[in-house]
């Protein structure tokens, strides 16, 4: 096969000038694989219009705005060998029915359950992710799950962002032969750039603890704050940065003022993506405590930043971190052991240099070279 005559539709609900790391990843892998030689159009929601070659645009949140979607989609579908998915709700579901209509082959990437995300969300289920397959619940729930699952396994393959979402892929009813497992990776841009606002925005002196996400239920970071009286406890002149917003950013809010922590628990909503990186390289240590991670960009990303991290043993974050080699790891839920590795890492200096440091070495196995012939690779097989 030429790979000069495959042409690819990217379908997505993110895009620069989105922010965020799988925005701008989605943007490295358009014009990676235009280097490669196929022909990429992107077809993304959006808060604006902009005119951009290749890069058809739907303005969200107004009326009919999934049906022009997907009448663009299903005419830009004409043009392409394949169309590359990168979310199940809606998009995933409108390239289910243009392979009905047309027999046009899909791909999907599968970076988290979006039918768990708003079960959980909702307050239906207190139930893990791998458990949220397995069990039987009320007729909305089970429609979603088996959209879901049909959009999965009628895909002609899966791309799987760590081996956790392939064993899940799995556990749907995926064919083990469709799901790939590719990573993320972050390092297709280098952003280090001095930002002299990143400063202005931390506290002067003491330690400062770090968690970048969005701010859902399934994150942890109520548990983070909680965590704070004890830590401040032991170390006076520790804060807690919590970068990202979402749903759950009052009740946050909420939760450190009722616990007298507004001076040392500060919240700056979210960022442009540029900055992630410096705001990373200038915390003590990074906490990813979350109950679900397909494979987190952050994670990557603090590590990048040279700065030691802390996640829970959950979803593809122990794919990255091995417990006291280059990073720790807890259990989700266990309040007492985040606190003292977080404690750990704030006072054994050397540790955490240690830790930071065989960190950054373990990035080669999530770099955008492998991603990208990964991705090349399934591209061509599929054609």
């Amino acid at each position: 096969m030429d790979k000069n005559n495959t042409k690819i539709l990217i379908a997505t609900g993110i895009y620069p000038p989105d922010i965020g790391g799988p925005a701008t990843m989605l943007e490295a892998l358009a014009s990676s694989l235009r280097a490669e030689g196929f022909g990429v159009k992107v077809i993304t929601y959006s808060g604006q219009k902009r005119s951009e070659q290749d890069v058809y645009r739907v303005l969200k949140n107004r009326i009919f705005s999934r049906l022009h979607y997907f009448l663009a989609m299903f005419f830009l579908s004409f043009d392409a060998d394949l169309i590359y998915v990168t979310d199940i709700y809606s998009v995933g579901w409108f390239a289910n029915l243009i392979k009905k209509l047309t027999g046009k082959k899909y791909l999907v990437r599968f970076a988290g359950d979006a039918a768990w995300e708003t079960a959980t969300s909702n307050g239906w289920t207190t139930d893990y992710i791998t458990d949220f397959e397995k069990n039987n619940y009320n007729q909305r729930i089970e429609k979603m799950k088996a959209r879901r699952r049909r959009i999965l396994t009628e895909a002609d393959a899966v791309i799987a962002v760590s081996n956790f979402m392939g064993d899940l892929a799995k556990l749907i009813g995926v064919d083990s032969a469709k799901i790939n497992v590719i990573y993320n990776a972050i390092d297709f841009s280098d952003e280090t750039g001095v930002n002299e606002s990143v400063a202005a925005d931390l506290p002067k002196g003491g330690q400062i603890i770090m968690t970048v996400c969005r701010l859902t239920k399934w994150k942890g970071v109520d548990q983070l704050i909680k965590a704070m009286p004890e830590i401040i406890k032991r170390l006076p002149r520790v804060y807690l940065i919590i970068l990202g917003d979402g749903p759950e950013l009052e009740s946050l809010q909420d939760l450190a003022r009722s616990l007298n922590l507004a001076d040392q628990v500060k919240f700056l909503n979210r960022i442009p993506h540029e900055n992630v990186l410096e705001y990373l390289s200038r915390a003590d240590v990074f906490v990813l405590n979350t109950n679900y991670e397909g494979l987190s960009h952050t994670l990557l990303e603090a590590i990048k930043a040279g700065t030691p991290v802390i996640a829970t043993n959950v979803g593809g974050n122990p794919e990255v971190v091995t417990d006291n080699q280059n990073g720790l790891l807890v259990d989700y839920n266990d309040q007492s052991r985040l606190t003292e590795a977080i404690c750990q890492l704030l006072t054994d200096r050397p540790l955490a240099k240690r830790l930071a440091e065989a960190a950054t070495i373990k990035l080669k196995d999530f770099s955008w070279r492998q991603t990208v012939d990964k991705t090349v690779d399934l591209l061509k097989k599929l054609r």
